[in-house]
């Protein structure tokens, strides 16, 4: 009987288990950075499209109405004790049948008084809508009792929302038409970003300039931040932007004044690298960059300026 030989199996050394791990490790931290990147792109493709859908209802709603919607309505009803005003109710609830919304606009109080929560509207202004959340932020939440907006109205260089057209088409109570931008639908910037709960100094502008004491003090962190609600607008900063300072400066806080302020410079803002989307009054959407000459900025927020841009 021959002799038989028995041969064992080898397993893999400890050392060459640590180098295999260390090999998949390596792969991991050099296809992490790219996988990061084509996740971003996606986010911001969808925030470009986002934009598109908003610039296509508000020329449906343009269409329909041969005006743009107001950036906010006030109307008061009734004298001294007993008057009161609508509940201030924003530009995107107004194109929300363009936005394949119509059943929820339909549900829509536009009469009750500013700030009552009264049935339905409570309930509507805690909706989540994806078409007016940017993807690069859509986990932040500034008020449990409100859906937010990364996408802000744009309020040219003045810093009231009563402003006339030459500071923007979305004012209170405004109604513009594409006449009426002088400069040219190309040359306006109607929307832009913002991320929702953007902080800014709760000192007020003292003609149209922050005062020093915005480098100081403490961001307002309070329910009414930019982009808490894209139902209600009865807080100015909370649904307006401006062009005083380029998108994502960092160079002065943006001032406002807690949760009352009619007045207030707040820059656009985004979680994309570099700059931000803008969409146009022609319906064009655009990436501004950070270091956007600060005049072109401004003449873009600016509808009848009388500068009509070229390049950008």
């Amino acid at each position: 009987m021959g002799k038989m030989l028995l041969k064992r199996k080898r397993g893999f050394t400890l050392i060459e288990l640590l180098v295999v791990i260390a090999i998949i490790a390596i792969l991991i931290a050099l296809l992490l950075p790219a996988v990061q990147q084509a996740r971003e792109a996606a986010r911001r493709s969808q925030c470009k499209n986002n934009l598109k859908q908003i610039g296509l209802a508000l020329h449906n709603y343009h269409d329909n109405f041969r005006t743009f919607p107001p950036g906010d309505v006030r109307r008061t009803y009734g004298s001294g004790v007993q008057s009161w005003t609508t509940s201030m109710l924003g530009w995107i609830p107004r194109i929300l049948p363009f936005l394949d919304q119509a059943p929820l606009y339909n549900q829509i109080n536009w009469e009750l008084e500013s700030g009552v929560s009264a049935a339905p509207n409570n309930a509507l202004r805690r909706e989540k809508l994806p078409v007016v959340r940017c993807p690069s932020d859509s986990s932040r939440q500034p008020s449990s009792t409100y859906g937010p907006t990364n996408y802000m109205a744009c309020r040219g260089t003045g810093a009231s929302s009563t402003a006339n057209i030459s500071g923007s088409i979305f004012a209170q109570n405004s109604r513009v038409k594409i006449r009426d931008i002088e400069d040219g639908t190309s040359n306006t910037l109607m929307i832009s970003e913002t991320f929702a709960s953007a902080p800014f100094c709760d000192d007020q502008p003292s003609g149209g300039v922050c005062p020093a004491s915005c480098l100081t003090k403490a961001p307002y962190t309070g329910g009414a931040q930019q982009g808490y609600s894209w139902f209600y607008a009865q807080i100015y900063e909370s649904h307006y932007f401006g062009t005083v300072y380029n998108p994502n400066n960092k160079g002065m806080p943006d001032c406002g004044a807690g949760s009352s302020t009619t007045a207030a410079l707040l820059a656009a803002r985004s979680k994309h690298t570099g700059g931000v989307h803008v969409l146009l009054a022609d319906g064009a959407v655009r990436f501004a960059s950070d270091n956007i000459d600060n005049q072109t900025w401004r003449d873009l927020g600016a509808p009848a300026d009388g500068n009509v841009l070229g390049e950008w």
